[in-house]
C-alpha cells in the first residue's frame, strides 16, 4: 500500500524536475539568440564593405566571403521564422524539453557558423 502512495510523489517530483529543464532550457535558448543578433548586425557591415571589394582582383575570394556570410545571415532568419516560443504554452512538458534541446542545438551549430564566418570576413585583407 505504500507503494501505491509513493507512486503519484514519484510522477510528481519527475514533473517538476522536467518543468525546471524546460525552463532553463528556454533561458539558455532565448540567451544564445541574444548573443546572435548583434553579430547579424555585424555581418550586414561586412557585407557591405566586401562587396564595394566583389569587383577587384580577389573577386572569387570575395564573393565566397559574402556567400559565406549570407548563409549565416539567411539561417540565422529562417531559424527565428520557425522557433516559435509562444507554442510551447501549448505542449506537453516533455515535448517542451525534447523541442528546446531540439532548438538549443540548431542554435549552436548557427554559432559555430556565424563565428567562423565572421572570423573569415573580419581577417579577410585585400
Amino acid at each position: 500500500m505504500k507503494k501505491l502512495l509513493v507512486l503519484p510523489f514519484l510522477f510528481l517530483g519527475c514533473s517538476q524536475a522536467e518543468e525546471k529543464l524546460s525552463e532553463e532550457l528556454q533561458t539558455k535558448v532565448l540567451g544564445l539568440h541574444d548573443v546572435l543578433m548583434p553579430q547579424t548586425e555585424q555581418i550586414v557591415s561586412l557585407k557591405s564593405k566586401l562587396d564595394s571589394l566583389s569587383t577587384g582582383a580577389d573577386s572569387v575570394h570575395v564573393k565566397k566571403l559574402i556567400g559565406a556570410l549570407d548563409k549565416a545571415d539567411q539561417s540565422m532568419m529562417d531559424w527565428m521564422h520557425q522557433f516559435s516560443i509562444d507554442s510551447l504554452d501549448k505542449m506537453e512538458v516533455d515535448a517542451k524539453v525534447i523541442y528546446l534541446k531540439n532548438q538549443y542545438q540548431q542554435l549552436t551549430d548557427l554559432q559555430k557558423l556565424t563565428d567562423s564566418t565572421l572570423h573569415a570576413a573580419q581577417n579577410y585583407r585585400p
